[in-house]
């Protein structure tokens, strides 16, 4: 009821000032009601006043602690050096906080400890000095923050220990490149050294088919010619697979670059073509056309004639015989369209994706000899002289679309 009067006199529109007997009585119903535990000692560090939550916080009886010391608050080993603060403060009193940053704890009448912020003020009535000081429960908040110090040292050997496994992961990291790089060097000398070596005697075994043939002439009986053109046939495969990994090594060095020069695509074509019917099968045709009147050109010639012999060359490996290869080219609107088509077996749809990878081969021709590098050079060409390659394939028919610049700067 007191309470309610107080409110009803402070909301009235013209309020009346307190008197000191009401004032007493809000001084007093603050002191007793705070959350915080409040206590008022004299210069001896005796106690003077508590609050009823300064007894229960300390697990004493309302208005047990009046008259005990204050030290009887404090844990035991720390008494002595309590009284010492107590005096310094008493020497220079100010208003400031206590426990910030440290570690301050109270005893409880059990002689069990909490750890406490205390904030103290002094003032001075009648001629006498007190203190009061405001003693706040930190347990829940300093079980936190000891939870949070040993979650952050966990984390922090974790840290540690994951980073000492990175240490470790990019040293054999390192090693693995290492060990890599000097495969990759044996690997490069290998080739080069191979690529080297065997077209000598290759190129003996050409050189003594042509003296086989030139030596029999007209003579020649017929079983001989089959086996001399089959030879021919087999070195040229042999050639053709040193060539590949000779220019596949040489890309991946970054030694190939585009040396561009001006022809005539379509004289360049027909010599190509010459050159690959002689690997055909039996009833195998190529033939080839060009349409429209522009045929000047300014390529890597090479490039070029590898990008043709490699298709070209496909289509007659995929294809059965008795089966017809067309080459087409066409020059418009500044760019060189090229497009092989055969009806052979086909590009399963399963494989298409790794079409252009390096060494891949369909999974429906295993028993055809090839290295799995062709169409790797050729989209690697392309991209050296900024074409591209596309294609469509079904059993019994596939097509090769290539696209170049008509006139590529040097």
């Amino acid at each position: 009821m007191q309470a309610a009067s107080y409110l009803g006199r402070m909301s009235n529109s013209s309020p009346e000032p307190f008197g000191p007997a009401d004032v007493a009585r809000i001084c007093e119903m603050l002191f007793t009601t705070a959350a915080e535990g409040l206590v008022v000692v004299d210069t001896r560090g005796t106690i003077l006043m508590h609050n009823p939550r300064l007894a229960a916080m300390f697990g004493y009886a309302d208005k047990e602690l009046i008259d005990h010391r204050i030290e009887s608050l404090v844990p035991e080993q720390l008494r002595s050096r309590h009284v010492q603060h107590r005096a310094a403060y008493d020497r220079k009193p100010v208003r400031r906080s206590m426990g910030i940053g440290l570690d301050l704890r109270g005893r409880r009448k059990d002689g069990t400890e909490f750890p406490v912020e205390i904030s103290l003020n002094q003032f001075e009535l009648d001629g006498h000095s007190y203190v009061m000081g405001l003693v706040t429960d930190i347990t829940l908040r300093h079980e936190v923050e000891v939870e949070l110090q040993r979650s952050k040292q966990e984390l922090e050997v974790r840290v540690d220990e994951r980073t000492q496994q990175l240490r470790e992961a990019e040293r054999g990291l390192r090693e693995a490149l290492d060990k890599e790089r000097e495969l990759h060097a044996l690997k490069s000398r290998f080739v080069a050294m191979a690529s080297h070596e065997f077209r000598t005697p290759l190129s003996t075994i050409m050189s003594s088919v042509d003296l086989i043939s030139r030596y029999t002439g007209s003579t020649a009986d017929e079983r001989v010619n089959k086996h001399v053109a089959r030879i021919r046939v087999k070195v040229r495969e042999m050639t053709a697979m040193l060539n590949e990994f000779l220019s596949l090594e040489r890309i991946e060095q970054g030694q190939v670059e585009v040396q561009t020069a001006p022809a005539d695509l379509v004289h360049q074509c027909i010599e190509l073509i010459e050159e690959l019917r002689a690997l055909t099968r039996t009833g195998q045709t190529i033939t080839y056309d060009h349409d429209g009147l522009e045929r000047n050109i300014t390529l890597d010639l090479q490039m070029l004639s590898n990008i043709i012999t490699n298709l070209v060359t496909n289509a007659v490996k995929y294809s059965p015989e008795d089966k017809p290869i067309h080459l087409h080219t066409t020059i418009q609107d500044g760019r060189v369209r090229i497009t092989v088509t055969d009806q052979g077996i086909g590009i399963p749809e399963e494989d298409q994706v790794h079409l252009f990878e390096r060494f891949f081969r369909g999974s429906n021709a295993v028993t055809i000899q090839g290295t799995g590098l062709g169409l790797n050079l050729v989209k690697r060409y392309l991209d050296l002289m900024h074409g591209s390659i596309s294609f469509t394939s079904v059993p019994g028919a596939t097509t090769f679309k290539v696209e170049l610049p008509q006139h590529l700067s040097p």
